[in-house]
């Protein structure tokens, strides 16, 4: 029994491990060519477009709300249809609006090029990304999720210095179009290569030797029932929006935030860096966990993390020691914050519909996140640094409360049902 689970297991690991490694790849280019191409490219384009930097990120704002537009339907098409042709024609698309991005003259040319980007991307980034690679592996994608993660966490630490040197070489214009090329030449080959339907189910693992914990799996139907699901969502897309608020506005603005508190640019760029590899850990050591551990404790610990980096950061202010410690944290926290924000919504309303859920939840998130880059760019021209850090530390502190209570509603409706998640 133990050798034919062992075969089964090899031969459904090579669909998974093609499908991780390709979206990996795909994740990392289409994130580190649009949200974190403009910490980069954010101040030469407002010199040579003639705009206020407000106006630059507005054009995150506009493909958030774009985003949320379409990202609902989207997910019933990828349920319907499958991820795998949704996220090819969503590359195709990305690479248009690369093209227009690159050569943008003026501030309506600009927010058509976003206004495209905000199609594309529930098309191709996590919306789509983590329903497919979930109709690839099956409801049991706890650690496929999290290897995927893992990859996609390089993200910054890839395309900081990667945009950084296109900058100083062929200027920003023309690394538009490069982009262009790695979705058009990388992204969309990949999506329809390793996004084949696989049977929907794993092999049952094999028995669990004494003394150690078994993965968790997720029942295939979710574990909360129909009508004990609208007050999980609830809580849930609170917390997705208290922590896309971090993400979408002091993260684009974090390097201005550091210089202006005193940091040098490359203390600045270089402590930011740090915020990769902790994300890596983070996810690693959730993967060599096996998931033997409950989603609900990785979701707790996440926003937890999260809220701790502001702890040194507000009250001694910027330095070099405490912008270490703030990235540590940070990255430890939104390392397994992508863990469970893809993870959770599997576990609490099963495979049928995760790429439904994943679009109707996308919807409050990118209305939130969408003030983001415009509120955090105003504050930090027009109040301060300071205020900033104060803007996302209250919304941390949101979420972890919001976490508390969801993850105390959730225990407690599987209690009920014998159910251990």
């Amino acid at each position: 029994m133990q050798l034919q689970w062992t075969a089964l297991a090899a031969a459904s690991r090579r669909p998974s491990s093609k499908a991780i490694v390709g979206l990996g790849v795909t994740q990392v280019i289409g994130w580190g060519t649009s949200f974190s191409a403009l910490p980069i490219f954010g101040t030469p384009i407002a010199r040579d477009l003639g705009l206020a930097r407000e106006w630059v990120f507005g054009g995150i704002t506009v493909m958030l709300l774009v985003s949320a537009l379409v990202a609902p339907r989207m997910g019933k098409l990828v349920d319907r249809l499958g991820a795998r042709p949704i996220m090819a024609v969503g590359s195709f698309i990305a690479a248009l609006a690369m093209l227009l991005q690159g050569y943008a003259w003026n501030l309506p040319s600009y927010m058509l090029a976003w206004v495209v980007i905000g199609v594309a991307t529930p098309m191709m980034l996590g919306n789509a990304a983590m329903p497919g690679l979930v109709q690839v592996v099956g409801p049991n994608a706890r650690s496929a999720i999290t290897s995927l993660m893992l990859i996609s966490g390089l993200t910054s630490t890839v395309f900081l210095p990667f945009n950084a040197w296109l900058l100083g070489t062929i200027g920003w214009r023309q690394a538009y179009i490069v982009f262009a090329l790695l979705h058009l030449l990388v992204c969309a080959p990949l999506h329809w290569l390793v996004l084949k339907r696989g049977t929907g189910h794993e092999p049952a693992p094999p028995p669990t030797p004494a003394g150690k914990r078994s993965p968790k799996a997720f029942p295939p139907e979710g574990v909360l029932l129909p009508d004990q699901r609208r007050k999980a969502f609830v809580l849930l897309a609170v917390w997705m929006c208290t922590e896309g608020l971090i993400t979408w506005g002091l993260y684009l603005q974090v390097i201005d935030i550091f210089t202006a508190s005193g940091l040098t640019m490359s203390q600045s760029i270089a402590v930011w860096a740090i915020v990769g590899p902790c994300q890596a850990l983070a996810r690693l050591v959730e993967l060599l966990s096996g998931g033997r551990h409950s989603i609900l404790t990785t979701t707790l610990g996440a926003s937890l993390g999260v809220s701790l980096s502001f702890v040194a950061l507000l009250p001694l202010g910027v330095s070099l020691p405490t912008a270490v410690a703030f990235c540590i944290c940070m990255g430890l926290g939104h390392g397994l914050f992508a863990i469970a924000r893809n993870t959770l919504p599997l576990a609490l309303f099963g495979v049928k519909e995760f790429g439904t859920y994943m679009g109707l939840l996308t919807v409050p998130q990118n209305i939130v996140n969408a003030v983001a880059p415009v509120l955090f760019a105003a504050v930090l021209s027009r109040v301060s640094p300071q205020g900033t850090l104060w803007i996302a530390a209250i919304s941390a502190w949101i979420g972890l409360v919001s976490v508390y209570f969801l993850v105390t509603y959730c225990r407690a409706s599987m209690k009920d049902r014998g159910i251990d998640l």
